[in-house]
């Protein structure tokens, strides 16, 4: 261990008082910077827990809501297709709109789809 040959090199090549003193800042420091770094690490894992949720989240509006629609209520793209209805002025050339229905406000919303 790195603290183990400081403490040989101190106890060749100085005041053992001046240099012990040192020592034990070192120590001290070190204890220090692994608390730190500890606490980085759960940082770093709570943000990757983050990213994974918001991927996910991401993966999942693209999947429900491949067109990026957006809410008529809210403006929110969090959207489930839950139906279909013919297209109010098109409906007869067979043309349909897709229902949306927001999860955060519940409102439906109506697409024209291609």
């Amino acid at each position: 261990m790195l603290l183990k040959q400081i403490e040989t090199l101190i106890n060749e090549r100085g005041s053992a008082a001046v240099l012990g003193q040192h020592l034990a800042l070192l120590r001290e420091r070190i204890g220090a910077l692994e608390r730190e770094n500890a606490d980085l690490r759960a940082q770093a894992q709570e943000a990757q827990a983050h990213v994974q949720h918001q991927g996910d989240q991401l993966r999942r509006f693209a999947q429900d809501n491949p067109e990026g629609w957006r809410c008529d209520g809210c403006g929110s793209a969090d959207l489930a297709r839950t139906g279909s209805r013919p297209d109010p002025t098109f409906g007869a050339l067979g043309i349909k709109q897709a229902a949306m229905t927001c999860r955060p406000c519940g409102a439906v919303s109506y697409f024209t789809l291609d």
